[in-house]
Parts: C-alpha cells; structure tokens; sequence
C-alpha cells in the first residue's frame, strides 16, 4: 500500500508543479518559466544549472528580459537596473541598490507593486540612523537575583541607543553595560551586557517617556558568601557564573531635553520579568544618567 502511495504521488508531482510554470515565446525563443511575483509587474524566472535567468512582464503583458552583461574586466553593465527605471518610471523609486538576484529584483518588484509603501523599498528617501551614547548611575536592589536582606548597592553604566534619524523618533533599540558593586551587607558585584527596545508613549519635543524592554542580558557576577568548614567555623567562600538569558524584564524610563544635542534621563527598571522571578522584594531600580546626540 505505502509503494502504492508514493508511487500516485511520483505521478502527480509533475502535474502539480507544471501548474506554477508556463511557455512563452520570447524573441522567438520558447521557455518554460517560473512566476516569482504577480502585480502590476510580474517577475518571471527561468531555472539554469548555475543561476537564474530573470524576465519582467508589465501590465499589457509585454515580457523583457533583465540582464547585466559584463565587460572583459569583468565591469558589470547593469542593464535590467534601466529596464526597471523605465517599467517604473511613474513612480519616486530608485534601482540604484537593486542587486540582480531573485531576492532582490523580488523585494525591488514586491515593493512596486504594492507602491512604494514598503521600508525597504528602494525610495529615494533613505532612512538615516542616529546614535545616542548615555552613562548614568543608581541604586538597586537586585529585585531578580537572591538577596535575602533586601540590601541596596550602587551601579552605573553606559549605553548606545540607535533609532531612526528624525524630529521626534518613537522607536529605539539600545545596547548597554550595567556594572553593579558590592556592599558590607551583600558581597555581590556583576557586569552585565543587555540588548533591548524602547517605545515613546509620549513623545514631545522637550520631554518623552518610554517602555524600556530588556529582550537579552549575558551577567558575569561574583557571589562571596559564607559557609560552614568541617571545623564548624565560617569560612568564605566565591560564587562565579556566567549567564545568558532572555528575561524580557520591563521598565519605564523617560528623557527630558537640556540642550541642542542633551538629554538628562530617569530609568525606573527591573519592575517585572516575564521569564525570570522577582526575588520576593519590590523591586528597586532607578537610574539618572546623561545622553547626547554623537
């Protein structure tokens, strides 16, 4: 039964994948090809040994191969580059970046078909980045690391955040380096790397405030703690781990504008952790820092 089976199915392969396929008569040539994209423009592809071979077909069914022929010293023409500039000259996008692969002329025609309105639509308006360095320092409590006494410590850091080059940009992503230190009461320090994002639920010219999300952390720390010897004296004894996590741990932060290029910023971090426990304390986490425009 089971040979039976793969056999029906070895028949019906071919039927099923001819379906995507089609023959066309092109400069005399006849080829049967694959349809990538469908819109206002299709792409239509051509399976080689090594490679593809890429035609477009536009709305009054014209087909036109795209080709990028080289030079003896091995200069690409980049000829489909002025094929697409023509096919979509009504519109404000640039083939510039357009590389000659399936993937990109897909993500070129794609993005054409559906108008331009896509990010990475190879506009003429291209998205800038803009980077902020910020240090800042606070106080802690360690709400998700155990700290029976609820003891306070000092820690400070300091962070690039990235987001899009505008007036007044919503979104952020960041990268920091948070040191903690010890106390009489808690011998506990750790150097931790944290990868996360930002979004401004208020966002005015002189003042925003933001969700700060913690997506990933890797935390070097150093635990000295005491222990009882075979003698029945106390002894120390030094916990070291190294550890990656993706805690997803939630704060609010917000930044207050001083300058052209300045901003003083207020943290409150570390309120709640989806996928790591808060040690049983409420949670103590506040930061003041500085941030300027590089």
């Amino acid at each position: 039964m089971k040979t039976l089976s793969l056999l029906f199915i070895l028949l019906l392969t071919p039927t099923f994948y001819s379906i995507a396929q089609e023959h066309y008569t092109i400069k005399g040539e006849t080829l049967i090809l694959n349809t990538e994209v469908e819109g206002d423009l299709d792409l239509l592809t051509l399976k080689l040994d090594k490679g593809y071979r890429f035609f477009v077909r536009d709305s009054n069914n014209n087909i036109q191969e795209l080709i990028n022929t080289r030079d003896i010293d091995s200069t690409y023409f980049n000829e489909f580059r002025h094929t697409l500039t023509e096919l979509t000259k009504e519109s404000n996008m640039s083939t510039e970046q357009v590389a000659f692969s399936k993937y990109g002329l897909k993500q070129f025609i794609k993005a054409y078909n559906k108008k331009g309105t896509r990010r990475y639509a190879y506009t003429e308006d291209k998205v800038e980045t803009q980077i902020r360095l910020s240090v800042f320092g606070g106080l802690t409590n360690h709400p998700l690391v155990e700290n029976t006494n609820n003891t306070k410590t000092v820690y400070f850091g300091t962070e690039l955040e990235l987001f899009e080059k505008k007036e007044r940009p919503r979104q952020s992503g960041f990268i920091g380096i948070e040191q903690t230190l010890k106390s009489d009461d808690f011998n506990y320090t750790s150097t931790i790397i944290n990868l996360g994002y930002r979004f401004r639920f208020i966002n005015c010219s002189v003042f925003n405030s933001y969700i700060n999300l913690q997506l990933a952390t890797y935390t070097f720390s150093k635990h000295v703690i005491l222990v009882e010897n075979e003698n029945m004296t106390l002894e120390e004894m030094t916990v070291k781990n190294n550890t990656f996590r993706v805690p997803f741990i939630f704060g609010i932060g917000s930044d207050i504008k001083v300058s052209e290029k300045g901003y003083i910023t207020l943290i409150y971090n570390e309120i709640v952790s989806l996928f790591v426990k808060n040690n049983g304390h409420f949670p103590i986490t506040f930061s003041v820092g500085y941030k300027f425009n590089l």
